[in-house]
């Protein structure tokens, strides 16, 4: 009865992790959303807005930019931006970003 309680138990886990797996659509969002969340910490307002009107616009061609690696239960997400890469792994409909672009600033 144990053994069973367990193969049931990992069977919806499994079930879960698959029907929760995003897709491209959810990691577009994302970026989004990532955009416009720094668009509000910005300090100089123009900068702010043009960023907040913009970041749809930018995150389709992130997406766009983006390899998407189907391990049914989680994917990984690769974006290429000139010699910078953003990785994200995707899980339970959440994304964990495991590695940012390290963007130089002229100054």
């Amino acid at each position: 009865m144990k053994l069973f309680s367990i193969t049931l138990i990992l069977i919806a886990l499994s079930g879960l992790l698959a029907y929760t797996n995003p897709d491209l659509k959810h990691y577009d969002q994302f970026i989004s959303q990532q955009i416009t969340e720094k668009a509000r910490k910005e300090k100089n307002p123009l900068a702010g807005a043009l960023d907040s009107l913009l970041g749809g616009f930018a995150a389709n061609l992130m997406t766009q930019q983006t390899i998407r690696k189907d391990y049914v239960f989680f994917s990984t997400y690769d974006t290429v931006l000139g010699n910078e890469h953003i990785q994200a792994v995707g899980i339970l409909n959440n994304f964990y970003i495991t590695e940012k672009p390290k963007f130089k600033k002229d100054r």
